[in-house]
């Protein structure tokens, strides 16, 4: 007739664990570095159980077109992952070392500012987890070696941005295009409002584009880009040599400035073995 506090729910044999981070209020994604988020209530596991990985999506996450960022490395603390690592990489086997591997699919610069699915598959097995109360999740989540795999490569960022609607540009040297990763010194508005240094191009981009992609130290304001001249100032990276491009506001009437954090949302089972 009466039930302790230790009462037990036999039925319920699987408990739901979603794992929502942005980088809204600091750069933890741009940076590789470790994030920490309470959850609303306290899980409490009360029997030994299994943790599987149901669903995995993101949100700007870095396109998966070179080695290391053909899978993300998503550690989470609570989680007791001990699988055995062989790599013939040094670097990659400390880094892959008590993580969650899963493939990057994000393989189109068109699904940046897009949701994008990389783990549709129910059931995938993690680990075991003993009786216990969690009350945060904590973790990181970076490329197959340790960088981070948010608003490129570098550090510092938690923006991802597009300048789109671009018709036409003006260019200091005519077959110069962008390299992914490569840095620009500045990018100047005519506005004087917002001006910038340390940015970084995300992808190969052909001289003339529509639209370049890139994310920056500074935190800029789209409004202030609109009906505006804008400069790139590009220096000697290896790629052909300095040099600048505007894009007049004349000529380029439609141009917006998009800007966007990056988020991944993780779903896992857990379910009792008893």
């Amino acid at each position: 007739m009466f039930q302790n506090s230790g009462y037990k729910n036999m039925r319920n044999r699987k408990k739901t664990l979603i794992v929502d981070v942005n980088d809204s209020d600091a750069s933890h994604l741009g940076d590789g570095s470790e994030f920490k988020i309470n959850l609303r209530e306290p899980l409490i596991i009360d029997k030994h159980s299994e943790v599987y990985l149901d669903n995995f999506l993101t949100f700007n996450c870095n396109v998966g077109d070179t080695l290391e960022h053909s899978a993300f490395a998503l550690k989470i603390n609570e989680f007791n992952i001990n699988g055995s690592i062989a790599s013939s990489s040094a670097v990659t086997e400390n880094i892959i070392s008590n993580a969650i591997i899963i493939p990057n699919d994000n393989n189109n610069v068109d699904n940046y500012f897009a949701t994008v699915v990389h783990k549709g598959k129910k059931f995938n097995y993690i680990c075991d987890i003993n009786p216990t109360t969690i009350s945060s999740i904590s973790g990181k989540i970076t490329d197959l070696i340790g960088n981070p795999i948010f608003h490129g490569t570098g550090t510092g960022t938690k923006f991802t941005y597009a300048l789109v609607g671009i018709e036409t540009w003006t260019s200091s040297d005519t077959h110069r295009a962008l390299v992914k990763d490569e840095s620009v010194t500045s990018i100047s508005v005519a506005s004087g409002t917002d001006a910038t240094s340390a940015v970084s191009i995300l992808t190969n981009t052909v001289q003339g584009a529509s639209t370049i992609y890139f994310t920056s130290s500074s935190v800029l304001t789209p409004s202030e880009w609109t009906g505006h001249n804008i400069e790139f100032i590009v220096p000697d990276n290896g790629y052909g040599g300095a040099y600048t491009f505007q894009i007049a506001a004349a000529d380029n009437p439609s141009i917006i400035l998009l800007k966007a954090n990056g988020r991944f949302i993780s779903e896992f089972s857990i379910v009792s073995r008893e």
